[in-house]
């Protein structure tokens, strides 16, 4: 097939449509990916790339991959974020205007806002291409979730443009179970669930027991994920036999250390953002990982989930909805109240006195993580729905 990806971030910038793009190279197709300037999670253009208008490079062999200007400010400002938004939409829409006719196939990566799916438009009503779409974030409710309060206008605006993107694609998967009745109802069309996988860990040995409980959170440092909050229970904790490692970098960083120095809360040791070489390392030393999510957005399934399981550790989930659940139902670890302070604390404590369960949660977490998220069963189901051009 020829087969172009639309993805607001591709390599260098480290997301699952890396490795699925090479995989379809691999199996023979001809793949293109239009996407934007790398600059994430930095807000700065990744070192050896120019912020062109536009440009095609080869950076990965079989990969022809076109990319548009990025506008930068976006972690300063909400217009800039705004504005970086409405760039991406409107120069790929103008590149699907001019080029998209050499494909028969084209495979839409949504992780943040719909906007960036824009170009599905002019791709189906003007060339007739076969879309597919494997959204990561579900919208409107996340535009409400970061807190733009509802009206009548924006309500109406955003429906009707999440309808119109929707229906210019044939085939709706999401990669979140909740988010498939929630999506299903608003655009009255069938959706299906296609679970994410993690491309680059491996299952990891068992921890060699040191008398210290190490618990470990790796990613972005976030409001979503509000690890000031975290950090806090785990100081109301008051563990002495147990640490909080922080891996990861975001907006909220600095934040994050402001308030452990100036609150001298023990225990919690901040890396920031490490090299991706490094993760494996860190997961390897752990004995619980952390998997924080805020309540608002409690129909999300963080793609950190699949790494968690995959590394073979008990689950600390301080969050609701499919996570939790699954985490209760597969006997993965323990489950805390992500807007309550006091149940988290209590979680840290529950999980540091109770090591004999760490072998028993380590084996229910491999044994999900092949039953469920197996790489090979859902690149083929991807293939197969892109093939046929519908589910």
């Amino acid at each position: 097939m020829r087969i172009l990806v639309l993805a607001e971030r591709f390599h260098p910038e480290e997301f699952l449509v890396n490795d699925l793009a090479r995989q379809w190279v691999a199996d023979g197709h001809k793949v293109s990916v239009l996407t934007q300037e790398p600059s994430y999670p930095f807000d700065r253009i990744y070192d050896g790339y120019r912020n062109a208008f536009y440009k095609t490079t080869l950076e990965l062999p079989g990969i022809r991959i076109h990319r548009v200007r990025t506008v930068l400010g976006y972690n300063r400002s909400v217009f800039r974020k705004v504005l970086n938004y409405v760039s991406f939409a409107f120069f790929t829409s103008m590149w699907a205007i001019l080029a998209g006719w050499r494909f028969d196939r084209v495979f839409v990566y949504h992780t943040g806002p719909l906007t960036m799916a824009t170009a599905a438009i002019p791709l189906k009503y003007l060339w007739r291409r076969k879309i597919a779409i494997w959204t990561q974030d579900l919208w409107p409710d996340a535009v409400y979730a970061y807190g733009f309060k509802k009206s009548r206008f924006r309500e109406f605006a955003l429906n009707l443009f999440v309808r119109t993107v929707y229906s210019s694609c044939r085939a709706v998967t999401v990669s979140c179970p909740a988010y498939v009745a929630s999506l299903s109802a608003r655009i009255r069309r069938e959706v299906e669930f296609v679970p994410q996988w993690d491309a680059d860990s491996r299952e990891l040995p068992p921890k060699k027991p040191d008398g210290r409980i190490v618990f470990t959170f790796t990613g972005n440092v976030g409001m979503p994920q509000n690890m000031t909050e975290i950090a806090r229970a785990f100081g109301d904790a008051a563990l002495e036999n147990a640490e909080l490692r922080i891996v990861g970098g975001g907006v909220k960083l600095e934040e994050l250390r402001e308030t452990v120095e100036k609150e001298h809360i023990a225990g919690v040791k901040i890396y920031g953002r490490r090299p991706h070489s490094e993760m494996e390392k860190f997961l390897e030393e752990s004995d619980v990982l952390v998997l924080p999510l805020s309540r608002k957005f409690a129909l999300t399934l963080p793609g950190k989930f699949q790494a968690y399981l995959k590394a073979g550790r008990p689950l600390f989930g301080i969050i609701a909805g499919a996570a939790a659940d699954w985490i209760r139902e597969k006997d993965l670890g323990a489950v805390a109240d992500p807007d309550d302070r006091a149940s988290a604390a209590e979680g840290f404590r529950r999980l540091a006195a109770a090591p004999e369960k760490f072998a028993r949660w380590r084996e229910n977490a491999l044994a999900f993580s092949r039953q469920r998220f197996d790489r090979g069963k859902t690149i083929a189901r991807i293939a197969e729905i892109l093939e046929n051009g519908r589910l």
